[in-house]
């Protein structure tokens, strides 16, 4: 299984070193289109030199970027508006235009909690400029452009840094409140090394949380087909400012997945409890959830109710269980899945005289597809459109995708 693993490990994430490690993985050719687009939507005179550098002997690439003209506004409202116009201008996918407005929600979110300021009256500073569209829209515009938005990406720790930073609204400690806030919300591991200086920035760690298919400890056995490199613009003391890609094979014995399965019994629970948890469980990253009858000592008929989930969100779902349900206790046994290999493909469909865009979860032996299906909520919202029923275009949603 192809995979792309991010190590911000050695000195953090920002978005310029996002984007420079995509164009030394793809090339410059589709960074340079895309500047273009930028430069004929906002009008700014953006111009960029992309350069192959050392960074304490490390190769890697620099993005050095100018700007003539920043953007003339800084309140959400404003630049959402901006963003939406800026999407449907853009030649990409649907799939890719959800990611980007969601790293950037990630953003508006986070400094709205900050600030404690609602969405429709707040204002950003170091965020609000042209580099952060660059950054943001430019990452998924090179990943799609290269075929690579279905691939899985995995990320190791991420380095925050350390000490203190001067923004718009004082010093503050580092990691910067925004980032602090990102992290949380998405419970992304990270770390500092006692690097001084702010190593993660909120753009960086938006793009990590919106982009990971799941976040890892240690680096799993692999293949390694290419490393990148995106250089960051400070100079560190002891180390090279670099962020790492390595796009790779994880080996078919080692996709293998090690998950955990939580278990509780419950007899004093009533079927609208039961009912909504299982909906609130999937929102908090479980991956399954089932429950079915069964008689409990003293010969109570009761619930078992059945969580698949990765191993690192036991914890919480088990705790979350207890608290929601009153149960005293959740079984937890860690299996083994063998799954086989997927990717998400979209294809454009007709269907009444107008095309859409539908994804198609691919699944795949040895990179050979043997099966696909559409995706539910594509299904859903063409059948809105079009008011066929569901079981009826989803036929015809899969004979389309045969036939081409």
């Amino acid at each position: 299984m192809e995979v792309i693993i991010i190590d911000p490990r050695l000195a953090g994430a920002s978005g310029d070193m996002l984007l420079a490690s995509i164009v030394d993985l793809v090339g410059e050719k589709h960074l340079l289109e895309f500047i273009e687009q930028l430069n004929e939507y906002f009008k700014t005179g953006i111009s960029i030199n992309i350069n192959r550098i050392k960074k304490k002997g490390l190769n890697s690439i620099y993005l050095e970027l100018a700007i003539n003209r920043d953007i003339p506004y800084n309140h959400v409202v404003d630049l959402k508006r901006e963003l939406n116009g800026f999407l449907e201008y853009l030649p990409i996918s649907s799939v890719a235009k959800s990611k980007i407005k969601e790293t950037f929600q990630l953003i508006f979110k986070a400094e709205s909690i900050v600030h404690n300021e609602p969405l429709e009256t707040l204002h950003l500073h170091e965020t609000a400029s042209i580099d952060t569209f660059l950054d943001i829209v430019g990452f998924y515009y090179l990943l799609e452009k290269n075929n690579l938005l279905h691939v899985p990406f995995l990320c190791l720790p991420i380095n925050t840094g350390s000490g203190f930073v001067e923004f718009s609204h004082g010093k503050v400690s580092v990691p910067a409140p925004a980032v602090s806030e990102i992290a949380r919300a998405k419970r992304l591991l990270v770390f500092s090394d006692q690097t001084e200086g702010e190593l993660l920035t909120p753009t960086g760690i938006a793009i990590i949380a919106s982009v990971i298919t799941k976040q890892i400890e240690v680096l799993p056995p692999i293949i390694i087909k290419k490393i990148a490199r995106g250089a960051g613009t400070k100079n560190l003391k002891n180390k090279a400012n670099v962020l790492t890609l390595f796009y790779s094979d994880i080996p078919e014995d080692e996709s293998k997945h090690c998950l955990s399965v939580l278990e509780t019994h419950v007899d004093d629970v009533s079927g609208e409890i039961l009912g909504s948890i299982v909906s609130l469980l999937l929102e908090k990253g479980a991956l399954d959830v089932s429950y079915y009858p069964l008689v409990m000592k003293k010969n109570r008929p009761a619930w078992n109710l059945r969580i698949i989930c990765e191993k690192e969100k036991a914890s919480e779902l088990a705790h979350f269980v207890m608290l929601e349900l009153g149960t005293l206790g959740v079984r937890e046994t860690i299996v083994t899945r063998y799954e086989l290999e997927r990717q998400i493909t979209v294809k454009k469909v007709e269907i009444k005289g107008k095309t859409f865009e539908c994804r198609f979860k691919e699944r795949m032996i040895k990179g050979e597809i043997v099966g696909a299906k559409p995706e539910y909520e594509d299904i859903k919202r063409i059948s809105q459109e079009t008011e066929i029923p569901l079981i009826d275009l989803e036929k015809q949603l899969i004979k389309q995708y045969y036939s081409e």
